[in-house]
């Protein structure tokens, strides 16, 4: 049996996509009959099982707090695992004139994360964070938090960083999506419509299957 486990935040989770429940779980739908197919043996006793483990508004310092006893019990049994993070778009945003993690603290939250599950013996793979509306940019939202590019970018450094030190695989949804970034956003400017986990999807099942 192998696990694909999935952590992240509300785009992980897959709100606002009312027709899949967003990239993870169409992972899980559409996924796992193509995976099943090229790894069963003729007994049919293998399996691919996909956890959604996306909680809106996460933080990393929300991650670090669940993720050990969460991860561990959900390892397939013949180490055939692999663990995806999806964290960044809420560490990154500003309130009261403060970032919701520090970049120092979400690379250390991470780096934690990572080193365990290499422990284990998984797979890791991280995704960057996806950009926001040109019109949200620097202004702040319903709940007063401001996001802009220059921080998304940061961040997406410090991902790209990490997977350089640990040599774990990153999975850059960040560029494609920025190529028409307001067909794949609902109208808040952040979180992927339908069509936007559609090309999540895309993308992150094409590196998880190569």
């Amino acid at each position: 049996m192998a696990s694909i486990i999935c952590f992240g935040d509300s785009i992980t989770r897959g709100e606002s996509d009312a027709d899949y429940g967003g990239w993870a779980d169409r992972i899980k739908t559409r996924c796992l009959s193509r995976i099943i197919s090229t790894t069963v043996s003729a007994s049919g006793s293998d399996r691919v099982s996909v956890f959604n483990m996306g909680i809106s508004g996460e933080t990393t310092d929300g991650l670090i707090q669940r993720f050990q006893p969460e991860f561990v019990t959900r390892l397939a049994d013949d180490k055939q695992n692999t663990v995806l993070f999806g964290y960044g778009a809420n560490d990154l945003a500003k309130q009261d004139g403060n970032h919701l993690v520090a970049i120092e603290s979400y690379i250390d939250n991470l780096s934690r994360c990572i080193e365990f599950s290499l422990e284990k013996g998984a797979n890791v793979v991280l995704i960057n964070v996806t950009p926001i509306a040109a019109e949200l940019d620097g202004i702040p939202n319903v709940n007063n938090r401001i996001r802009n590019d220059e921080t998304i970018r940061c961040y997406n450094h410090a991902l790209l960083a990490l997977s350089v030190k640990y040599s774990v695989n990153l999975i850059d949804v960040y560029t494609p999506f920025n190529d028409n970034k307001e067909a794949y956003l609902t109208a808040d400017g952040l979180h992927p419509n339908s069509a936007g986990h559609e090309l999540l999807y895309q993308v992150i099942s094409s590196s998880l299957l190569s």
